[in-house]
């Protein structure tokens, strides 16, 4: 049975269970893609914000290894798309190329292109 997340008094996520429970609700909001500006996206972002902050303090030597590029793979396949459909989106198939092989950081809009896209947190862009 999952753990439910209490919230009355809002708190740091203090177990695993608490930390799986918000993940696992992190990922039920991500389905529902929730427009910016209503209740669901604020809970998003706040349980976004406290499984980064779990994630810190108790895993802090994962929380470097991964690369943009990783994060965005792993977006790609939890979304279904491939890496040939952010040809578009990215200004072109080299962007993309460039940008995977790391011969090219993203740019702003890339950026934001991404997290509006795929829903990932800009600042695991960077």
């Amino acid at each position: 049975m999952a753990t439910l997340l209490d919230f009355t008094k809002p708190h740091v996520l203090r177990t695993e269970e608490e930390y799986e429970a918000a993940v696992q609700e992190i990922g039920a909001l991500l389905d529902r893609a929730p427009e910016p500006g209503t209740e669901e996206h604020d809970l998003l972002e706040f349980l976004t914000v406290l499984v980064q902050a779990y994630d810190a303090e108790h895993y802090p030597d994962e929380m470097f290894a991964t690369t943009p590029q990783a994060v965005v793979d792993f977006a790609l396949e939890q979304s279904g798309m491939t890496r040939a459909q952010l040809a578009e989106p990215m200004g072109g198939r080299s962007r993309v190329s460039d940008f995977f092989s790391g011969k090219r950081p993203l740019s702003r809009q890339q950026i934001v292109t991404l997290r509006d896209l795929l829903g990932i947190p800009a600042d695991l862009l960077l």
